[in-house]
């Protein structure tokens, strides 16, 4: 069984330190994400790349916030109000199926979400159901080393396996990226 994240502690999500960590924009633009795209954020918790995402796609493209918690869309529909924007859609999904039309997704993110996943390859190729032609996945998992920050080390996906898993679920090109030391990114073309 894999290390679910509690929903209690939600407020980890998007702290200054996670912030900084990340750097959801400057990430965002390094894995190549441009204005006028369609986002799919899978797992999007609070928002910490939802609205970051928003602000580099423009206030016409479609930013989908998908995500298992009703708790955490709560808090995604709270600060879409708060921000006014038109453009960010929260979707409350099932694991496997993110309840989004297929083809319907130009860049799609799942950020520390995947070695949550029980049945990784299933998600994957709902990942790949949904992502338009030619678009772009990444995915953002927590390196092998213990820096007193995230899951368990047991609990954590080698880069190289995450990679493997991106192209058996049909996704090619596959790149990675260093986001820092405590994370790195996995990209593929859908």
């Amino acid at each position: 069984m894999s290390h679910i994240f509690d929903v209690n502690h939600r407020n980890k999500l998007d702290s200054e330190e996670r912030r900084r960590m990340l750097s959801p924009l400057e990430t965002l633009r390094r894995l190549g994400y441009k204005a006028g795209t369609v986002f799919a954020d899978i797992g999007c918790g609070t928002g910490l790349f939802t609205f970051p995402a928003a602000e580099i796609g423009g206030r016409t493209a479609k930013v989908y916030a998908v995500d298992i918690s009703p708790e955490m869309l709560s808090d995604v529909r709270q600060r879409v109000g708060e921000l006014g924007y038109a453009n960010i859609e929260a979707v409350q999904s099932d694991a496997y199926d993110f309840k989004l039309a297929g083809s319907s997704a130009d860049f799609i993110l799942i950020c520390t979400v995947l070695h949550e996943i029980d049945d990784k390859a299933r998600f994957l190729i709902e990942a790949k159901r949904i992502s338009a032609p030619g678009a772009k996945i990444a995915v953002i998992e927590f390196n092998e080393k213990e820096l007193g920050f995230g899951p368990p080390i047991s609990h954590r996906l080698p880069q190289t396996y995450t990679g493997e898993l991106l192209m058996a679920a049909g996704f090619s090109d596959i790149q990675s990226v260093d986001i820092g030391e405590v994370f790195y990114a996995v990209t593929g073309i859908g």
